[in-house]
C-alpha cells in the first residue's frame, strides 16, 4: 500500500468509524501533534491517537463524510476530510487538515493536524433525517416491531438512523428494512456498545 492508498485507508476507515482499522494503520510510536480551537496538543502512541477520534467521533448519532482529499506534498502526504455530524449537541460540521509522514512500512509515523473545531448549524444538516434510539430494545422484545412502526412513520426518501444495543439487531434489522422495500445506508459499530443502522424510506 502506498502513501495515496494509506490516506485514502485512513479516511475511509475514519468515515465509517472503524477506529481499530484506523488505529492499525498508525506506527506504535507516532507523534500526534494538533492544533485545536483551545490550543496546541501532543498525543504518543498509536492507542492515544487513535483514542483522539474516538472521543471527537464516536458519540455521534449521524455522522457524514462531505468531503475528502488526499494528495502528495514533497514527502509528506496531505489529507483534509469535513464531516456533518448530529450529536447531543446538535447539528455541527468539522474539518481537519493532517499533514502526514509515512514510514518504509506503509505506517503513519507522525500527524500535524488543524482543526476547525466544531462549528454549530444554523439549520439542519440533512432534511428528513429521523432518530430513533431504541435503549435497550431488542430483537427478541419487540424491536422489530418499533422499528416497523417508526419507519411506517416518516415520509419516502426520508432516513431513520436506528441506535441499538442489542448485538443481534445487526443481524435481524438490515435484512428486514430490505424485505420491507427500504434501503440500508450503512451500519456502523463505535465501538461502545452502540449499532447505529441507517435506513433510508423507499415505499
Amino acid at each position: 500500500m502506498d502513501g495515496q492508498d494509506r490516506g485514502q485507508a485512513f479516511v475511509e476507515a475514519l468515515a465509517v468509524r472503524d477506529f481499530e482499522a484506523l488505529r492499525a494503520l498508525l506506527s506504535e510510536d507516532i507523534q500526534f501533534r494538533m492544533l485545536l480551537p483551545p490550543g496546541p496538543q501532543h498525543e504518543n502512541g498509536a492507542a492515544l491517537a487513535a483514542r483522539r477520534f474516538v472521543d471527537w467521533f464516536g458519540s455521534a448519532y449521524y455522522f457524514e463524510l462531505e468531503a475528502s482529499s488526499i494528495e502528495s506534498v514533497a514527502d509528506r502526504l496531505a489529507i483534509t476530510y469535513r464531516f456533518r455530524l448530529h450529536d447531543r449537541d446538535g447539528w455541527q460540521v468539522i474539518e481537519q487538515h493532517l499533514m502526514t509522514d509515512v514510514g518504509a512500512d506503509g505506517r503513519v509515523e507522525a500527524i500535524d493536524l488543524l482543526c476547525s473545531g466544531f462549528r454549530p448549524l444554523a439549520e439542519p444538516a440533512s432534511e428528513g433525517v429521523h432518530d430513533f434510539d431504541a435503549a435497550e430494545l431488542g430483537c427478541a422484545d419487540g424491536l422489530a416491531g418499533e422499528f416497523r412502526r417508526r419507519i411506517r412513520a416518516i415520509p419516502v426518501g426520508d432516513v431513520l438512523v436506528v441506535t441499538a444495543r442489542d448485538p443481534a439487531a445487526k443481524e435481524d434489522l438490515p435484512p428486514l428494512a430490505r424485505m420491507m422495500g427500504h434501503s440500508v445506508r450503512s451500519v456502523e459499530t463505535p465501538g461502545d456498545g452502540r449499532l447505529l443502522i441507517t435506513v433510508e424510506r423507499g415505499r
